[in-house]
């Protein structure tokens, strides 16, 4: 059995550093995951996930929760790749606490996307194209260019059909700003799930 792979960082890092190098670390790291993430090599996105958790822990700056959100976003990514929907939810749920405490609304259209992914993975479908409407409410602007969104809304229109999907994704869009970071919450999705089940008889 191969042993987890480990990046460079994690052996050859200083055992202190400034908290702006220690967040400029992670922030490199997470990307660097995004882009292994995309390429599907999951054991590497996985310890440069575990190097960025590492550089963050204990960073109370402004800087690390926008990386803590990039961090749960992509953490939330790969949970998913490898069929772990407890672990998702609960990335999803750290990074989307993180992006609030930022206030940067953007920053948390990328969980949005991932809590779509979330709820497609449940077939979810209806739920996930309001969740990618909402994103795009909170990002300011339709995204065509990220691949992510474009796989879950192609999923959610196979589902659902053009005109539902649309419907859906529009739901999601004509949110004001507030409404939409109250549906970019995943602990509702977790929620709804529970009491969706059907009561014993």
């Amino acid at each position: 059995m191969n042993a987890k792979p480990a990046s460079p960082r994690t052996v050859l890092r200083p055992p202190s550093q400034p908290t702006t190098q220690r967040a400029a670390s992670a922030l490199f790291d997470v990307w660097e995951a995004g882009f292994q993430l995309r390429l599907g090599d999951l054991d590497w996105a996985r310890a440069l996930l575990d190097d960025a958790e590492w550089d963050l822990d204990g960073d109370t700056a402004f800087a690390g929760d926008h990386v803590r959100t990039l961090v749960g976003s992509a953490r939330a990514w790969l949970c998913l790749e490898t069929g772990d929907l407890p672990g998702a939810a609960k990335a999803l749920e750290q990074g989307y606490a993180a992006a609030v405490r930022t206030g940067d609304l953007p920053i948390l259209s990328l969980v949005a996307v991932n809590a779509a992914a979330y709820a497609g993975a449940q077939g979810r479908h209806h739920d996930s194209a309001v969740l990618l409407g909402a994103a795009s409410r909170l990002r300011g602007a339709h995204d065509r260019t990220d691949r992510q969104a474009c796989e879950l809304g192609r999923r959610a229109r196979a589902a659902l059909g053009e005109a539902a999907s649309a419907a859906a994704y529009g739901q999601g869009r004509h949110l004001d700003g507030k409404s939409a970071v109250t549906a970019a919450d995943p602990a509702r999705l977790r929620g709804e799930v529970r009491t969706a089940r059907p009561a014993p008889e």
